[in-house]
């Protein structure tokens, strides 16, 4: 599954986690009952399904009545027992049963025998949705019986389970469609199932629908007939169709799923779009890139998709949609957003997130689908994959977009923050059980420390290896759960003993079983180098556990052997011991993790840094290759927020950005000072002046006009300089973007995203209706969404209250929202404490609005993060002591924000003046450069007149 980010602008789908990998929304859930114990979440295992058969009959039209929004289900389901047992439990939610029955499977041939009511001593723990059915009659051990249901189930709007969506057509009109999102625990809510992911089983589904819808689901079409009968095209216009499709592979219940809508189709016999009709023109390119990655994808995994069981792959464009994507078997769903695309409307960077969201979706038909996390404890086995294929799976495909580059910043460097602090999580987390505990488990230590990990090992190991253990593995385990040691044993069997396979077990349990990541300390002197790690923490005393080791697979590079190509370790180093490795003579300067392929942080002697930033300004950077430029950056704006260097250090160091015209350098530049303007909150005049003199060279040499032999990167980042450059205050900047909002209809669109910002953060009512405008006719998803997420720019408290109405409007979907909201307190440091008073005044609404309280206090927490003042955080504190029992089991994440303020502001009395004073003393300095410069002049011009 995909999991979306909070956007600030679509800018940000340049990072792939965005359009990467489903990562859920996290759903809170109120925490276990004494009554219930953790154990009780699972289901017993003495029972196993065998096969599903399903029917459903969605409601949807007006015409529907008092049944609008339901549905009637009926399933059989085969299952064995592999004891003599009474007791039967699966899981069922919201749905109500007219029949639950049960018999033993008869012979080919035998009708069936009579049915057997269940006792009367069911029950149903609401907790866990398991329900426990006692049987009349014994299920004899190792023998098939059949569960059969009938019952109702409703059609919610909450985007889980099987639920309904909607749109408005060209004409005006609103259609409703139903589809499904049953990850990781909502099959339950369209049929009793035994749904967890060990549970696999095959599934036959028929659809009955009204002859205005069309239906789609895993597999093909086999068989569709109306209520008069077979038909053999479409054209009827009497009655009930009733689809029926072919059964699908062996698999999860999770990764079933069906649509009925109005929906049309590009498609071949294989592959094939869906959307609305009014967007089929913008499947082309997922149509497309679709069919490449699906092909290349089953070359590199040596196994065809089309032979693992399902003859056909679809894609879907939802409406509302609750994740990024989901990988439903041979039937993929997506927001549209996240699917479509208009040649002339979407960004380059939302192409790029959409081509990466089909390869994540598609990864997962191996990896997810066809070998299964056991449980949602090792969720990184489906999603640290997915995230991996995100990236390389794309530039197999889409080779120009520089993929393994923007990897660095977009995931390893990303997850690095949350992984040293104590609200991180080990990879494989056995303390997983409740809906809460799963929803953790979507979160970036799954997704992106996954995918992170998984890469360190392909380096560790080598390439080759590494694909012939991953395709080994796949074929030792399809159609089957998969635990972490099955995944080892398939990279230790192909694992060179040249490149550490003794150390393969010791370095696989440090990274999954254990939180967190090493900083290695560098010391250099003498001939010889030392290494030496630590738990690298960016808070002490949090409680995070700081006594963790590692083993460590080094690699490294000097100033005198300069080869960035290597990605080989040189050594595995191990816990509580130093290695030291000798040379012939003290390099000049070592730089370790090549090309950032490894899991850790390093740092060195104030000597070492000061020789790596004397190479940086040097011709072409000194060579260093530019994935470690960026990690420089990024290890050295941590180092110091955690107090490990001195920020007059760090600053000094990533000086030589003023030199820089790369995208990945920049963008953990821009990652690092991001925390740190958030800290400055409203006073920003020595930074606006510090930015902008450290972008000019980026700023002069890419400017707002697209080049044709601009490369992917080349535009990135002239949207991340042009959008850094106008927010702080570049008189050329903002007037140029200006100059283009004027004629919006004609903004290219790769800079549409500063030009929309700058246009209303300077404007005013006016520019906001002409934005607003736009966005209530537009038709491409894409575009809606960058309009949308340009709204928060303004920065009137007229046009914040009105951009706040309208998000707890219905003219925001209710899965964009946190999106849109987000923009309005993070495009603008003043507007933190505006939009902190209008949530805190409005919070019942905003929860109505959000689908919940859990949504409004993750926005209040996020709000809070931003706080810079004192008086801040007393409005916090007013407000959680008069309405946090209102809150339920959220209110404790609103007494973590407190928390959090409080470190805020102990962090910036500590240490923000000295970045403060660096400002300052950089601003004072260039002047002073700038006066002695035109003094220099003038004296040359004077001594040149007395000479004449």
């Amino acid at each position: 599954m995909f999991a979306p980010r909070v956007a600030v602008l679509l800018v940000a789908c340049v990072s792939l986690a965005s359009a990467g990998t489903r990562q859920l929304s996290v759903d809170v859930q109120p925490p276990a009952t004494l009554v219930t114990e953790l154990q009780e979440y699972r289901l017993a295992e003495h029972i196993t399904p065998v096969n599903y058969n399903i029917t459903l009959r969605p409601y949807l039209l007006e015409t529907d009545g008092n049944k609008r929004f339901t549905f009637d289900g009926e399933v059989f389901i085969e299952v064995i027992s592999n004891q003599t047992t009474n007791d039967i439990s699966l899981h069922s939610k919201n749905l109500t049963y007219s029949v639950r029955e049960y018999w033993q499977k008869p012979t080919t041939g035998v009708a069936n025998p009579t049915a057997i009511q269940f006792g009367a001593t069911n029950t149903t723990n609401y907790d866990t949705d398991i329900v426990k059915l006692t049987a009349s009659t014994a299920l004899t051990a190792n023998t098939a019986y059949i569960l059969h249901f009938v019952y109702t189930g409703l059609m919610e709007d909450d985007m889980h389970g099987f639920y309904r969506s909607s749109y408005v057509d060209d004409n005006n009109v609103t259609k409703w469609l139903g589809s499904t999102q049953f990850q990781t625990h909502h099959a339950r809510r369209a049929f009793p199932s035994f749904d967890e992911p060990q549970f696999k089983a095959t599934f036959d589904v028929t659809l009955k629908r009204h002859r205005t819808f069309n239906s789609a689901s895993n597999t093909c079409l086999i068989s569709f007939e109306s209520q008069h009968g077979r038909v053999r095209t479409s054209t009827t216009l009497l009655g009930i169709f009733t689809d029926v499709y072919k059964t699908t592979p062996k698999m999860s219940t999770y990764l079933l799923a069906f649509i009925i809508s109005e929906f049309v189709a590009r498609k071949d016999d294989d592959f094939g779009v869906y959307a609305r009709p009014e967007y089929y023109t913008q499947t082309q390119y997922p149509y497309n890139v679709g069919i490449q990655i699906l092909e290349e994808m089953g070359k590199y995994l040596d196994k065809d998709y089309y032979s693992m069981g399902n003859d056909k792959m679809d894609m879907a464009a939802i409406p509302d949609f609750s994740a990024g994507a989901m990988e439903n078997w041979g039937l993929l769903t997506y927001r549209e957003r996240s699917l479509l695309v208009d040649e002339s409307a979407t960004t380059l960077a939302s192409r790029q997130a959409i081509a990466a969201v089909v390869a994540h979706e598609q990864a997962h038909m191996w990896f997810g689908d066809l070998v299964t996390c056991k449980w949602w404890s090792y969720t990184w086995l489906n999603e640290g994959f997915a995230r991996y294929f995100q990236y390389f799976g794309t530039a197999m495909v889409e080779d120009k977009w520089e993929l393994e580059k923007q990897f660095v910043v977009d995931q390893v460097q990303s997850v690095m923050a949350m992984d040293s602090t104590n609200a991180t999580n080990p990879l494989s987390d056995e303390n997983t059980y409740t809906p809460a505990h799963l929803s953790r488990m979507f979160n970036s230590i799954s997704y992106n420390k996954g995918a992170t990990f998984i890469r360190m090992i392909k380096h560790t190991m080598g390439e080759q290896q590494f694909q012939k253990a991953l395709q080994e593995y796949l074929k030792k385990y399809e159609y089957e759960s998969s635990l972490p040691e099955y995944l080892l044993g398939a990279w230790q069997a192909n694992w060179p003993n040249s490149s550490y396979n003794a150390s393969s077990e010791d370095i696989f349990k440090s990274f999954t079983e254990q939180v967190g990541y090493p900083l290695i300390n560098v010391t250099v002197g003498n001939g010889q180098v030392s290494f030496t790690q630590k738990r690298f923490l960016l808070k002490e005393n949090d409680g995070s556990d700081s006594s963790l080791k590692y083993f460590v697979p080094i690699s490294y590079t000097t100033s005198e052997v300069n080869n960035f190509l290597n990605t080989t370790p040189k050594f595995i180093l191990k816990p509580d011991v130093t290695t030291t490795v000798l040379f012939n003579e003290t390099p000049k300067w070592i730089l370790v993790n090549v090309q950032e392929t490894g899991y850790y942080r390093a740092t060195y002697s104030d000597a070492n840094w000061h020789a790596i930033h004397q190479a940086l300004i040097t011709a072409n950077w000194g060579g260093i290759h530019e994935n470690n430029r960026a990690q420089i950056v990024d290890d050295l704006f941590n180092l110091a927020r955690a107090g490990y260097v001195t920020y007059n250090l760090t600053l000094d160091v990533i000086e030589y950005l003023e030199t820089e015209t790369h995208y990945i350098p920049w963008t953990s530049a821009f990652n690092g000072f991001n925390y740190l303007t958030i800290r400055l909150g409203n006073d920003t005049s020595d930074f606006n002046y510090y930015i902008q003199t450290l972008t000019n060279k980026a700023y002069n040499q890419l400017g707002f006009g697209e080049a044709s032999n601009d490369t992917a990167l080349d535009i990135y980042l002239r949207t991340k300089i042009l959008s850094w450059a106008c927010r702080y205050g570049s008189t050329d900047c903002i007037s140029q973007a200006k100059g283009y909002f004027q004629s919006l209809a004609t903004v290219p669109k790769n800079i549409r995203s500063t030009v929309y910002c700058v246009g209303l953060r300077e404007g005013g009512e006016t520019e906001f209706q002409a934005l607003y405008n736009k966005f209530k006719n537009e038709t491409v998803a894409t575009e809606e969404t960058l309009l949308q997420n340009s709204f928060g720019c303004v920065k009137t408290q007229s046009l914040i209250e009105k951009v706040f109405d309208l998000i707890i409007s219905d003219e925001i979907r209710r899965q964009d929202k946190s999106s849109v909201l987000s923009t309005l307190y993070t495009e603008n440091n003043e507007n933190v404490s505006p939009v902190f008073a209008l949530v805190t005044q409005k919070y019942e609404a905003l929860a109505e609005a959000m689908g919940g309280y859990s949504a409004v206090a993750t926005v209040i927490s996020n709000i809070a993060a931003r706080f810079t003042t004192n008086q801040q955080l007393t409005d916090l504190e007013n407000f959680n002591k008069a309405n946090g029992t209102k809150f339920g089991s959220s209110q404790a994440t609103l007494t973590a924000a407190e928390a959090t303020v409080k470190e805020n502001l102990q962090w910036a009395t500590a240490k923000l003046g000295v970045f403060r004073s660096y400002l300052a003393n950089y601003r004072s300095g260039s002047a002073m450069v700038n006066a002695f410069s035109a003094l220099s002049l003038l004296m040359v011009a004077l001594v040149t007149m007395l000479r004449n």
